[in-house]
Protein backbone atom coordinates (compact mmCIF):
# COMPACT_ATOMS: atom_id res chain seq x y z
CA UNK A 1 0.00 0.00 0.00
CA UNK A 2 1.31 3.63 -1.24
CA UNK A 3 2.16 5.90 1.67
CA UNK A 4 0.12 8.73 2.13
CA UNK A 5 0.17 11.64 4.76
CA UNK A 6 -1.53 9.84 8.04
CA UNK A 7 -3.57 7.38 7.62
CA UNK A 8 -30.55 7.22 -12.83
CA UNK A 9 -33.26 8.57 -14.60
CA UNK A 10 -33.15 12.13 -14.74
CA UNK A 11 -36.29 14.13 -12.27
CA UNK A 12 -39.18 15.29 -14.15
CA UNK A 13 -40.19 18.87 -14.67
CA UNK A 14 -38.42 21.75 -17.05
CA UNK A 15 -35.56 21.03 -19.50
CA UNK A 16 -32.75 23.05 -18.13
CA UNK A 17 -32.72 27.24 -18.43
CA UNK A 18 -29.62 27.18 -19.98
CA UNK A 19 -27.61 24.30 -22.61
CA UNK A 20 -25.97 22.04 -21.13
CA UNK A 21 -22.32 23.24 -22.26
CA UNK A 22 -23.35 26.68 -20.69
CA UNK A 23 -24.87 24.96 -17.01
CA UNK A 24 -21.30 23.36 -16.78
CA UNK A 25 -19.72 26.78 -16.77
CA UNK A 26 -21.75 28.45 -14.46
CA UNK A 27 -21.70 28.99 -10.96
CA UNK A 28 -22.11 26.44 -8.17
CA UNK A 29 -25.14 29.27 -7.02
CA UNK A 30 -26.85 29.03 -9.97
CA UNK A 31 -26.58 25.12 -10.65
CA UNK A 32 -27.26 24.86 -7.73
CA UNK A 33 -31.31 26.51 -7.99
CA UNK A 34 -31.85 24.11 -11.02
CA UNK A 35 -31.41 21.21 -9.26
CA UNK A 36 -33.50 22.54 -6.01
CA UNK A 37 -36.58 23.09 -8.44
CA UNK A 38 -36.22 20.03 -10.74
CA UNK A 39 -34.95 22.16 -13.51
CA UNK A 40 -32.12 19.92 -14.02
CA UNK A 41 -31.21 16.70 -12.17
CA UNK A 42 -28.06 15.56 -10.63
CA UNK A 43 -27.85 12.65 -13.49
CA UNK A 44 -28.42 14.99 -16.26
CA UNK A 45 -25.55 17.10 -15.25
CA UNK A 46 -23.64 14.16 -14.35
CA UNK A 47 -23.66 12.88 -18.04
CA UNK A 48 -23.46 16.13 -19.38
CA UNK A 49 -20.23 16.61 -17.39
CA UNK A 50 -18.48 13.11 -18.72
CA UNK A 51 -19.70 13.77 -22.71
CA UNK A 52 -17.43 17.45 -22.27
CA UNK A 53 -14.82 14.94 -20.57
CA UNK A 54 -15.07 12.64 -23.21
CA UNK A 55 -14.99 15.66 -25.98
CA UNK A 56 -12.31 17.97 -24.54
CA UNK A 57 -10.08 15.63 -22.35
CA UNK A 58 -7.97 14.16 -25.53
CA UNK A 59 -6.99 17.30 -26.20
CA UNK A 60 -6.22 18.98 -23.07
CA UNK A 61 -5.23 16.02 -21.04
CA UNK A 62 -7.37 17.26 -17.87
CA UNK A 63 -8.12 14.01 -16.36
CA UNK A 64 -5.95 10.62 -16.47
CA UNK A 65 -8.55 8.82 -14.95
CA UNK A 66 -12.32 8.76 -15.34
CA UNK A 67 -15.01 7.00 -13.08
CA UNK A 68 -17.99 7.18 -15.18
CA UNK A 69 -19.88 4.48 -13.78
CA UNK A 70 -18.89 5.83 -9.81
CA UNK A 71 -19.83 9.00 -11.33
CA UNK A 72 -23.30 8.07 -12.50
CA UNK A 73 -23.77 5.86 -9.48
CA UNK A 74 -23.27 8.78 -7.21
CA UNK A 75 -25.59 11.21 -9.16
CA UNK A 76 -28.36 8.76 -8.37
CA UNK A 77 -27.93 8.22 -5.41
CA UNK A 78 -28.02 12.60 -5.22
CA UNK A 79 -31.08 12.26 -7.53
CA UNK A 80 -33.00 10.44 -5.20
CA UNK A 81 -32.11 12.48 -2.17
CA UNK A 82 -33.50 15.55 -4.35
CA UNK A 83 -36.59 14.13 -4.55
CA UNK A 84 -37.01 13.61 -1.40
CA UNK A 85 -36.60 16.94 -0.15
CA UNK A 86 -32.97 15.83 1.59
CA UNK A 87 -30.30 17.36 -0.43
CA UNK A 88 -27.00 17.03 1.59
CA UNK A 89 -26.45 21.02 1.06
CA UNK A 90 -25.22 23.03 -2.14
CA UNK A 91 -22.72 20.32 -3.17
CA UNK A 92 -25.08 17.80 -3.70
CA UNK A 93 -25.21 16.43 -7.11
CA UNK A 94 -22.31 18.93 -8.62
CA UNK A 95 -19.64 17.05 -10.34
CA UNK A 96 -16.14 17.62 -8.98
CA UNK A 97 -12.57 16.29 -9.37
CA UNK A 98 -9.26 14.98 -7.69
CA UNK A 99 -5.88 15.17 -8.11
CA UNK A 100 -4.58 11.85 -8.59
CA UNK A 101 -2.35 12.23 -5.63
CA UNK A 102 -5.45 11.74 -3.17
CA UNK A 103 -6.68 8.11 -2.41
CA UNK A 104 -10.08 7.86 -4.15
CA UNK A 105 -11.25 4.13 -2.92
CA UNK A 106 -11.07 1.82 -5.76
CA UNK A 107 -9.36 4.53 -7.90
CA UNK A 108 -6.07 4.22 -9.44
CA UNK A 109 -3.68 6.38 -7.21
CA UNK A 110 -0.49 6.91 -9.34
CA UNK A 111 0.67 10.49 -8.75
CA UNK A 112 2.20 11.12 -11.83
CA UNK A 113 4.71 8.74 -11.89
CA UNK A 114 5.99 5.12 -13.07
CA UNK A 115 6.63 4.37 -9.68
CA UNK A 116 3.04 3.41 -8.78
CA UNK A 117 1.68 2.62 -12.00
CA UNK A 118 -1.13 -0.12 -11.61
CA UNK A 119 -1.45 1.42 -7.72
CA UNK A 120 -5.24 1.33 -6.79
CA UNK A 121 -5.98 3.27 -3.76
CA UNK A 122 -7.74 1.10 -0.77
CA UNK A 123 -9.05 3.68 1.09
CA UNK A 124 -10.50 7.23 1.01
CA UNK A 125 -8.12 10.54 2.07
CA UNK A 126 -9.78 12.01 5.15
CA UNK A 127 -11.10 15.43 2.53
CA UNK A 128 -12.50 12.49 -0.11
CA UNK A 129 -14.19 11.02 2.71
CA UNK A 130 -15.44 14.70 3.55
CA UNK A 131 -16.28 15.78 0.12
CA UNK A 132 -18.38 12.46 0.06
CA UNK A 133 -20.48 13.70 2.56
CA UNK A 134 -21.09 17.18 0.73
CA UNK A 135 -22.83 14.59 -2.45
CA UNK A 136 -20.81 15.96 -4.42
CA UNK A 137 -20.17 14.06 -7.30
CA UNK A 138 -16.83 12.89 -7.76
CA UNK A 139 -15.90 12.35 -12.01
CA UNK A 140 -12.14 10.75 -11.80
CA UNK A 141 -8.86 11.64 -11.21
CA UNK A 142 -6.62 15.23 -11.97
CA UNK A 143 -2.85 14.79 -14.18
CA UNK A 144 -0.02 16.20 -11.90
CA UNK A 145 3.99 16.20 -12.48
CA UNK A 146 5.44 13.60 -11.12
CA UNK A 147 4.93 13.10 -7.45
CA UNK A 148 3.38 16.69 -7.54
CA UNK A 149 6.60 18.32 -8.24
CA UNK A 150 6.11 21.33 -10.03
CA UNK A 151 7.47 21.83 -13.94
CA UNK A 152 4.81 21.56 -16.44
CA UNK A 153 2.69 18.66 -16.74
CA UNK A 154 0.78 16.54 -19.29
CA UNK A 155 -1.92 18.56 -19.61
CA UNK A 156 -2.49 21.67 -21.83
CA UNK A 157 -3.24 25.49 -21.27
CA UNK A 158 -6.95 25.50 -22.67
CA UNK A 159 -6.07 29.43 -23.38
CA UNK A 160 -3.21 29.05 -25.43
CA UNK A 161 -1.79 25.71 -25.30
CA UNK A 162 1.91 26.77 -26.25
CA UNK A 163 2.11 27.87 -22.00
CA UNK A 164 2.30 25.98 -19.36
CA UNK A 165 -0.55 25.06 -17.61
CA UNK A 166 1.05 25.80 -14.36
CA UNK A 167 2.40 22.45 -11.89
CA UNK A 168 1.73 20.49 -10.70
CA UNK A 169 -2.32 20.98 -10.30
CA UNK A 170 -2.59 21.56 -14.09
CA UNK A 171 -4.81 19.23 -15.13
CA UNK A 172 -7.07 20.46 -11.79
CA UNK A 173 -7.18 24.10 -13.29
CA UNK A 174 -8.19 23.00 -16.56
CA UNK A 175 -11.06 20.91 -15.86
CA UNK A 176 -12.24 23.57 -13.83
CA UNK A 177 -11.59 26.43 -15.96
CA UNK A 178 -13.19 24.48 -19.48
CA UNK A 179 -16.25 23.38 -17.63
CA UNK A 180 -15.53 19.46 -17.40
CA UNK A 181 -15.31 20.14 -13.63
CA UNK A 182 -17.24 22.56 -10.71
CA UNK A 183 -14.22 22.56 -8.92
CA UNK A 184 -11.37 20.24 -7.54
CA UNK A 185 -9.47 18.96 -4.09
CA UNK A 186 -5.79 19.70 -5.51
CA UNK A 187 -2.31 20.28 -3.05
CA UNK A 188 0.22 23.10 -2.99
CA UNK A 189 3.29 22.53 -1.66
CA UNK A 190 5.41 25.73 -2.99
CA UNK A 191 2.29 27.04 -5.49
CA UNK A 192 0.80 24.05 -7.22
CA UNK A 193 -2.56 25.40 -6.89
CA UNK A 194 -2.21 29.28 -7.35
CA UNK A 195 0.22 29.15 -10.12
CA UNK A 196 -2.46 26.73 -12.32
CA UNK A 197 -5.15 29.10 -11.16
CA UNK A 198 -3.12 32.42 -12.75
CA UNK A 199 -2.24 30.42 -15.88
CA UNK A 200 -5.79 29.16 -16.84
CA UNK A 201 -7.61 31.82 -15.35
CA UNK A 202 -9.26 30.45 -12.35
CA UNK A 203 -9.50 30.67 -8.77
CA UNK A 204 -6.80 29.04 -6.54
CA UNK A 205 -7.22 29.15 -2.23
CA UNK A 206 -4.76 27.38 -0.29
CA UNK A 207 -6.16 27.98 2.93
CA UNK A 208 -4.40 28.20 6.13
CA UNK A 209 -2.11 24.90 6.61
CA UNK A 210 -3.37 21.92 7.83
CA UNK A 211 -6.93 23.82 7.93
CA UNK A 212 -8.23 20.84 5.20
CA UNK A 213 -6.56 17.39 6.69
CA UNK A 214 -3.61 15.88 4.69
CA UNK A 215 -3.89 12.08 5.83
CA UNK A 216 -4.58 9.61 2.98
CA UNK A 217 -2.42 11.80 0.18
CA UNK A 218 1.13 11.09 -1.16
CA UNK A 219 3.41 13.51 0.52
CA UNK A 220 5.58 15.82 -1.35
CA UNK A 221 7.07 17.98 1.06
CA UNK A 222 4.85 17.28 4.41
CA UNK A 223 5.77 20.02 6.04
CA UNK A 224 5.07 22.62 2.97
CA UNK A 225 1.99 20.39 1.77
CA UNK A 226 -1.26 22.04 1.36
CA UNK A 227 -4.85 20.73 0.64
CA UNK A 228 -5.81 23.55 -1.68
CA UNK A 229 -9.41 24.15 -3.82
CA UNK A 230 -9.74 25.01 -7.99
CA UNK A 231 -13.26 26.73 -8.51
CA UNK A 232 -14.21 29.27 -11.51
CA UNK A 233 -15.59 31.65 -8.87
CA UNK A 234 -14.98 32.96 -5.43
CA UNK A 235 -18.70 32.26 -4.63
CA UNK A 236 -17.54 28.95 -5.66
CA UNK A 237 -14.57 28.85 -3.77
CA UNK A 238 -15.95 30.22 -0.51
CA UNK A 239 -19.12 27.73 -0.76
CA UNK A 240 -16.46 24.75 -1.39
CA UNK A 241 -14.40 25.43 1.33
CA UNK A 242 -17.94 25.91 3.83
CA UNK A 243 -18.48 22.80 2.43
CA UNK A 244 -15.18 20.60 3.75
CA UNK A 245 -15.31 22.58 7.07
CA UNK A 246 -19.33 22.08 8.23
CA UNK A 247 -20.49 23.61 10.96
CA UNK A 248 -17.67 26.52 10.93
CA UNK A 249 -16.52 26.98 7.14
CA UNK A 250 -15.73 30.50 5.77
CA UNK A 251 -18.14 32.09 3.66
CA UNK A 252 -18.06 35.81 1.51
CA UNK A 253 -20.47 37.56 3.75
CA UNK A 254 -23.70 39.41 1.69
CA UNK A 255 -21.86 42.55 2.24
CA UNK A 256 -18.91 42.85 1.13
CA UNK A 257 -16.27 45.61 3.18
CA UNK A 258 -16.31 48.94 1.39
CA UNK A 259 -12.90 49.85 0.06
CA UNK A 260 -12.77 52.51 2.67
CA UNK A 261 -12.78 50.35 5.61
CA UNK A 262 -10.09 47.81 3.49
CA UNK A 263 -6.19 48.14 4.43
CA UNK A 264 -3.86 46.49 1.61
CA UNK A 265 -0.51 46.08 1.49
CA UNK A 266 1.82 46.15 -1.42
CA UNK A 267 5.23 45.89 -2.39
CA UNK A 268 6.43 48.70 -5.00
CA UNK A 269 10.10 46.76 -5.01
CA UNK A 270 9.50 43.18 -6.55
CA UNK A 271 11.70 42.06 -8.65
CA UNK A 272 9.76 41.55 -11.64
CA UNK A 273 10.79 39.87 -15.11
CA UNK A 274 7.98 40.37 -16.67
CA UNK A 275 6.69 43.38 -18.56
CA UNK A 276 3.04 42.32 -18.51
CA UNK A 277 2.97 41.24 -14.80
CA UNK A 278 4.70 45.19 -14.04
CA UNK A 279 1.93 46.69 -15.95
CA UNK A 280 -0.74 44.89 -14.31
CA UNK A 281 0.60 44.98 -11.19
CA UNK A 282 0.82 48.90 -11.37
CA UNK A 283 -2.42 49.32 -12.09
CA UNK A 284 -4.02 47.07 -9.83
CA UNK A 285 -2.23 49.24 -7.32
CA UNK A 286 -3.25 52.49 -9.05
CA UNK A 287 -6.86 51.29 -9.14
CA UNK A 288 -6.61 50.09 -5.09
CA UNK A 289 -6.07 53.79 -4.43
CA UNK A 290 -8.34 55.29 -6.72
CA UNK A 291 -11.38 53.15 -5.08
CA UNK A 292 -10.44 54.42 -1.66
CA UNK A 293 -8.39 51.51 -0.14
CA UNK A 294 -5.90 52.32 2.49
CA UNK A 295 -2.97 51.31 0.26
CA UNK A 296 0.36 50.75 2.32
CA UNK A 297 3.92 49.97 1.14
CA UNK A 298 5.40 46.80 3.26
CA UNK A 299 8.62 45.10 2.40
CA UNK A 300 8.44 41.41 1.85
CA UNK A 301 11.65 39.04 3.02
CA UNK A 302 14.35 38.50 0.99
CA UNK A 303 13.42 36.06 -1.84
CA UNK A 304 16.50 35.04 -2.25
CA UNK A 305 16.73 33.52 1.03
CA UNK A 306 13.17 32.30 1.08
CA UNK A 307 14.00 30.45 -2.87
CA UNK A 308 16.89 28.76 -0.63
CA UNK A 309 15.14 27.78 2.14
CA UNK A 310 12.59 26.07 -0.01
CA UNK A 311 15.13 24.29 -1.96
CA UNK A 312 16.66 23.03 1.52
CA UNK A 313 13.65 21.70 2.96
CA UNK A 314 11.74 20.27 -0.38
CA UNK A 315 14.54 18.52 -1.42
CA UNK A 316 15.34 17.04 2.33
CA UNK A 317 11.71 16.10 3.27
CA UNK A 318 10.94 14.98 -0.65
CA UNK A 319 14.46 12.66 -0.56
CA UNK A 320 13.69 11.26 3.16
CA UNK A 321 10.36 9.78 2.07
CA UNK A 322 11.08 8.19 -1.43
CA UNK A 323 14.08 6.70 -0.11
CA UNK A 324 12.47 5.47 3.29
CA UNK A 325 9.41 4.46 0.98
CA UNK A 326 10.74 3.10 -2.47
CA UNK A 327 14.29 2.56 -1.46
CA UNK A 328 17.51 4.29 -2.71
CA UNK A 329 17.81 2.31 -6.14
CA UNK A 330 14.82 3.21 -7.48
CA UNK A 331 15.03 3.91 -11.20
CA UNK A 332 11.62 4.69 -12.46
CA UNK A 333 11.65 8.28 -11.75
CA UNK A 334 11.68 11.15 -14.11
CA UNK A 335 14.82 13.17 -14.72
CA UNK A 336 13.55 15.82 -12.10
CA UNK A 337 12.79 13.76 -9.54
CA UNK A 338 15.84 11.77 -9.90
CA UNK A 339 17.87 15.60 -9.61
CA UNK A 340 16.03 16.68 -6.45
CA UNK A 341 16.28 13.46 -4.45
CA UNK A 342 19.78 13.39 -5.30
CA UNK A 343 20.19 17.34 -4.23
CA UNK A 344 18.09 16.23 -0.81
CA UNK A 345 20.00 13.50 0.04
CA UNK A 346 23.07 15.89 0.52
CA UNK A 347 21.22 18.23 2.87
CA UNK A 348 23.13 17.58 6.58
CA UNK A 349 20.77 17.63 9.69
CA UNK A 350 22.14 21.01 10.34
CA UNK A 351 21.67 22.36 6.94
CA UNK A 352 17.61 21.18 7.62
CA UNK A 353 17.16 22.58 10.83
CA UNK A 354 19.11 25.83 10.11
CA UNK A 355 16.15 26.09 7.51
CA UNK A 356 13.46 25.30 9.61
CA UNK A 357 14.58 27.90 12.52
CA UNK A 358 14.78 30.49 9.15
CA UNK A 359 11.35 29.09 8.73
CA UNK A 360 10.30 30.37 11.74
CA UNK A 361 11.46 33.74 11.37
CA UNK A 362 9.77 33.87 7.76
CA UNK A 363 6.80 33.38 9.88
CA UNK A 364 7.28 35.89 12.67
CA UNK A 365 7.88 38.79 9.06
CA UNK A 366 4.67 38.11 7.94
CA UNK A 367 2.82 38.08 11.56
CA UNK A 368 4.14 41.84 11.66
CA UNK A 369 3.27 42.71 8.72
CA UNK A 370 -0.57 41.39 8.43
CA UNK A 371 -1.06 43.10 11.95
CA UNK A 372 -1.37 46.65 9.63
CA UNK A 373 -2.59 45.55 6.96
CA UNK A 374 -6.29 43.35 6.35
CA UNK A 375 -4.42 41.52 3.02
CA UNK A 376 -1.62 41.96 1.27
CA UNK A 377 -1.48 41.64 -2.69
CA UNK A 378 1.00 40.58 -5.02
CA UNK A 379 1.50 39.09 -8.48
CA UNK A 380 1.34 35.23 -8.73
CA UNK A 381 3.97 34.98 -10.82
CA UNK A 382 7.17 37.67 -11.29
CA UNK A 383 7.73 36.02 -15.01
CA UNK A 384 5.70 35.41 -18.04
CA UNK A 385 3.87 32.08 -17.99
CA UNK A 386 6.65 29.91 -19.19
CA UNK A 387 5.59 27.65 -22.56
CA UNK A 388 4.47 24.35 -22.39
CA UNK A 389 7.36 21.58 -21.51
CA UNK A 390 10.16 24.21 -20.68
CA UNK A 391 12.76 22.72 -18.02
CA UNK A 392 14.46 26.42 -18.10
CA UNK A 393 13.37 29.91 -18.92
CA UNK A 394 15.56 33.02 -19.72
CA UNK A 395 15.99 35.54 -17.08
CA UNK A 396 17.84 38.69 -17.60
CA UNK A 397 19.69 36.63 -20.10
CA UNK A 398 20.40 34.02 -17.67
CA UNK A 399 19.23 30.49 -18.48
CA UNK A 400 17.20 29.24 -15.11
CA UNK A 401 15.00 26.45 -13.98
CA UNK A 402 11.83 26.76 -14.60
CA UNK A 403 10.11 25.78 -11.37
CA UNK A 404 11.73 27.71 -8.96
CA UNK A 405 11.43 31.03 -10.95
CA UNK A 406 7.52 30.29 -10.79
CA UNK A 407 7.42 29.61 -7.06
CA UNK A 408 9.39 32.89 -5.97
CA UNK A 409 6.03 34.52 -4.90
CA UNK A 410 4.15 31.65 -3.49
CA UNK A 411 6.56 28.85 -1.47
CA UNK A 412 6.71 31.69 0.75
CA UNK A 413 3.58 31.41 2.07
CA UNK A 414 3.85 27.37 2.04
CA UNK A 415 6.36 27.91 4.18
CA UNK A 416 4.60 30.25 6.63
CA UNK A 417 1.14 28.23 6.25
CA UNK A 418 -1.02 31.80 5.92
CA UNK A 419 -4.07 31.41 3.38
CA UNK A 420 -3.44 32.84 0.03
CA UNK A 421 -5.37 33.02 -3.15
CA UNK A 422 -5.01 33.63 -6.31
CA UNK A 423 -7.88 35.07 -8.21
CA UNK A 424 -7.63 35.88 -12.08
CA UNK A 425 -8.56 39.41 -13.52
CA UNK A 426 -8.12 39.04 -16.82
CA UNK A 427 -7.67 35.58 -19.19
CA UNK A 428 -8.10 35.87 -22.50
CA UNK A 429 -7.09 33.15 -25.08
CA UNK A 430 -3.46 33.81 -26.50
CA UNK A 431 -2.66 36.46 -24.25
CA UNK A 432 -0.79 36.12 -21.02
CA UNK A 433 -3.34 35.82 -18.11
CA UNK A 434 -3.46 38.00 -15.07
CA UNK A 435 -4.00 37.70 -11.19
CA UNK A 436 -3.90 39.14 -7.98
CA UNK A 437 -2.15 36.60 -4.93
CA UNK A 438 -4.12 38.11 -1.78
CA UNK A 439 -2.84 36.96 1.41
CA UNK A 440 -4.07 37.26 4.79
CA UNK A 441 -3.88 36.43 8.56
CA UNK A 442 -4.20 32.59 10.06
CA UNK A 443 -7.22 31.29 9.54
CA UNK A 444 -8.66 34.61 8.40
CA UNK A 445 -10.28 32.75 4.62
CA UNK A 446 -13.58 34.83 5.27
CA UNK A 447 -12.01 37.85 5.09
CA UNK A 448 -9.48 36.94 2.24
CA UNK A 449 -12.42 36.02 -0.08
CA UNK A 450 -14.29 39.15 0.82
CA UNK A 451 -11.57 41.47 0.36
CA UNK A 452 -10.97 39.37 -3.12
CA UNK A 453 -14.92 39.84 -3.80
CA UNK A 454 -14.36 43.80 -3.40
CA UNK A 455 -10.43 43.73 -5.26
CA UNK A 456 -12.03 42.01 -8.51
CA UNK A 457 -15.51 44.02 -9.02
CA UNK A 458 -13.25 47.58 -8.08
CA UNK A 459 -10.66 46.33 -10.73
CA UNK A 460 -13.42 44.97 -13.24
CA UNK A 461 -15.37 48.15 -12.85
CA UNK A 462 -12.21 49.77 -13.95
Amino acid sequence: MTETHGTRDAAPGNRPSLPHDEVLLASVEHVGELLKTRALSPVELTKAALNRVNRLNPRLRAFVHVAAAEALEAATQSEKRHRRGEALGPWDGIPVSVKDICAVAGLPLEAGSAVLRGHVAAYDAEIVRVLRGTGAVILGKTSLDEFALSTSGPARNPLNTALSPGGSSGGAAVAVATGMSFADIATDTGGSVRIPAHCCGVVGLKPTHSLLPLDGIVPLAHSLDHVGILTRTLGDSASFLAALQPGDGPAVPADVPAFSSLRVGVVPQLPIRSDAVRRDYEHLTQVLRAEGADVREVSLPNLDAVSAVHMTVLSAEMSRYHRQRFGPKESRYGDGMTAVCEIGADVSTEAYTAAREARGELCRAIDRLLEDVDVLALPTLLIDVPEADRATVTIAGIEQLVTPAMVRLTSLFNHTGHPAVTVPLAANPGEQPSSVQLVAPYHQERRLLAAAQRIRAGMASR
